[in-house]
């Protein structure tokens, strides 16, 4: 029995049953031979001649557009590429040769996009002061910035490794800002936004560094903050409420509030988490906790603190939420007999 492993195949029947009846499946950087009204050069021709509600895949390369209608844009995960990353990739999962990075600006009309599963990714509105609402950032790793005099309402950043600006200045505002289970590798708060305009919520989340040099951290926001981890320094913003959250107090104080807890910085290396300043695990396989950890349990309710408690836990490299043929299993590489027998493994990752 030969075992053949995919690389990248989208079960695409599945997107399809689940778009609206006329939506359509286009494709950027695909290796195969090209399909004409499917496959495209680059990103801009494929949002532009893509309608509303179309899902556009990504395969490695380096894209760039700007969004004015409502699209899925779908990668296929990151921390694979073993060629590039040894054994902090995720092999396990699939393997990936070649990198991507996915640059989008958001203009009018890009309300309720949804962007899953991206390596290399850059959002941000085009600071042209218009509404920019219900965008949904999944399982993806990269850059969000909202940024300057656009009105940001209802974003969703989800299960991904992410840095984040918040810089609702110029008539901007952020609210109803939602970041759950994410690893946030940098939080830039640019002095001089209010409480007044930038809300909403963390839940579940890893902060690496909050605070660098004259930024601070939530930029004066009014954000509730629950079952998360502060490693390093944090401020704390007189704003914001923290909750059910663990700091490191070695760094900067622990915030007044129900369910905080501080570490030293040696509880933090060797008893929070499996992998802490280890070579030996993926960059997110890292953050999972150890038994007994401090942040075990730790969180509302009884929840672990962190990336992977919460009822939607993050989910290694960001693998998007669609069935993946990973495995074919053949008799031999030619066909013999009739029939042929084959058998797929297909992942569902939700």
């Amino acid at each position: 029995m030969k075992k053949v492993f995919s690389t990248l195949l989208f079960a695409i029947v599945f997107i399809m049953a689940t778009q609206p009846a006329n939506a359509k499946i286009r494709r950027v950087g695909y290796w195969g031979t090209p399909v004409n009204n499917t496959d495209y050069a680059d990103l801009q021709s494929a949002h532009d001649a893509a309608a509303a509600n179309d899902t556009i895949l990504v395969f490695p390369g380096s894209w760039g557009a700007t969004y004015s209608k409502k699209l899925v844009t779908l990668g296929y995960g990151y921390f694979t590429d073993t060629a590039s990353l040894g054994t902090q990739a995720n092999p396990a999962l699939q393997n990936i040769n070649g990198a991507l990075s996915i640059s989008i600006v958001l203009a009018a009309g890009s309300n309720n996009c949804t962007f899953e599963g991206l390596d290399g990714l850059s959002i941000s509105g085009n600071n042209s002061g218009v509404t920019i609402s219900g965008i949904i950032v999944r399982r993806s790793k990269g850059n969000v910035s909202l940024y300057d005099n656009n009105v940001y309402s209802n974003w969703q950043i989800l299960q991904s490794y992410v840095s984040i600006t918040l810089k609702a200045n110029y008539g901007g505002t952020i609210s109803g800002l939602v970041v759950n289970n994410c690893y946030v590798t940098q939080l830039y708060g640019y002095a001089g936004g209010t409480s007044v305009n930038q809300s909403g919520q963390f839940t579940n989340c890893i902060f690496y560094d909050t605070y660098n040099g004259t930024y601070c951290s939530f930029n004066n926001g009014s954000f509730t903050i629950n079952n998360s981890i502060f490693l390093y320094f944090h401020k704390n913003d007189a704003n914001c409420v923290y909750q059910y959250s663990l700091f490191d107090k070695d760094y900067a104080a622990v915030p007044s509030g129900t369910g905080n807890i501080g570490v030293d910085i040696n509880t933090m290396n060797s008893n929070v988490f499996v992998g802490y300043n280890q070579s030996t695990f993926s960059y997110d396989a890292m953050w999972v906790l150890k038994a007994g950890s401090p942040a075990k349990g730790g969180g509302q309710g009884g929840t672990d603190m962190g990336i992977y408690g919460g009822a939607n836990p993050y989910k290694l490299s960001g693998i998007p939420r669609i069935p993946a043929i990973y495995k074919l299993t053949a008799p031999s590489n030619t066909t013999s007999g009739n029939p042929y027998t084959i058998t797929l493994s297909v992942r569902s990752n939700n």
